[in-house]
């Protein structure tokens, strides 16, 4: 049976309590017609293969698709933003994505999440995180949260693209309908001409295959010919077209409370000399409580090799 509550205001009051930025919110049935075209276009993308190796996405391309089974109960989609410290990380020449600084950001997000909702016992609900099944960029981009860039970023006119993204099914319905932003990127190509890898094929669309993100975190064992030569010194992840973005270019309102999200990570600031002489266990214990330990050992030598190379030839 359905929660009585339907007032929104004191659930977005205690999801910022709890820290969020900004916070969403849309009737399932009512965001079903918008959803079924950002739907559509993740089916043709999955079926041209620009997932990759990234099998878990088309094994689990019809709960993305259809949110009801992942949590059949769903009434309502609540989204919320999260924004990171988004000051480059860099030891010795070697890069890391920003959104590695901290602890393991999954289990952070899912506590304050948590912490808000138990104010709010009667809601039955499922909170998805990065890994689940549900597309939390269109959700996002449905409640209001930002538009999606041409570099498929979630982006936010107040802080940019640099935050994590929450997802709440519940299965209450508030009398909300879908807030989209309008598209500001405008004529603006920043992200697409500065890709080291040429991973867009056009706006809105990227072949994973050739970004950096996923062939320094995603993918296994050695890289496909003609690709991953400059990794731009990153060996986790990358920010480049993220960081010619004039929306993250420009002062944001949360940068400051967002450098208090996550302290620095020592993990992130190893030596170059250290890192290359690192065994399989040391590199396991460094990383376990980082985000970073999605990566294989001999992968991240793999993602090392190629981000140092260039400076030793």
């Amino acid at each position: 049976m359905a929660s009585a509550l339907t007032d929104f205001a004191p659930l977005e009051n205690a999801l910022r309590e709890a820290g969020f930025a900004a916070v969403g919110v849309v009737d399932f049935d009512l965001a079903e017609p918008i959803f079924k075209g950002h739907a559509d276009r993740y089916a043709d993308w999955i079926s041209r293969g620009f997932h990759g190796d990234m099998g878990y996405l088309e094994r689990g391309r019809d709960r993305r698709l259809n949110p009801r089974l992942v949590f059949p109960e769903v009434q309502s989609v609540i989204t919320v933003a999260l924004p990171y410290d988004a000051r480059p990380i860099e030891q010795d020449g070697v890069r890391y994505a920003r959104y590695l600084n901290g602890p393991d950001y999954h289990e952070d997000l899912k506590q304050r999440i948590r912490s808000a909702l138990t104010k709010f016992p009667e809601l039955n609900h499922k909170i998805c995180i990065d890994t689940s099944a549900v597309l939390e960029r269109t959700w996002a981009a449905i409640t209001g949260l930002g538009w999606i860039g041409k570099n498929t970023m979630l982006i936010n006119p107040q802080f940019g693209s640099f935050f994590f993204i929450g997802t709440i099914l519940t299965d209450v319905k508030f009398g909300r309908g879908p807030r989209m932003l309008k598209d500001y990127c405008g004529n603006c190509e920043r992200c697409i001409e500065s890709c080291p890898t040429q991973a867009f094929t056009g706006p809105h669309d990227l072949d994973s295959r050739r970004c950096i993100s996923y062939l320094t975190l995603e993918k296994r064992g050695e890289w496909p010919v003609g690709h991953g030569a400059d990794t731009g010194g990153y060996v986790a992840g990358c920010d480049r077209c993220q960081e010619v973005c004039p929306y993250n270019t420009k002062p944001v309102k949360y940068a400051e409370e967002a450098r208090g999200v996550f302290t620095v990570h020592t993990t992130l600031h190893t030596p170059l000399k250290a890192l290359l002489e690192e065994t399989k266990e040391q590199y396991k214990e460094r990383v376990k409580n980082s985000a970073l330990s999605r990566i294989k050992y001999e992968d991240f030598q793999r993602n090392l090799k190629a981000a140092i190379e260039p400076k030793q030839n």
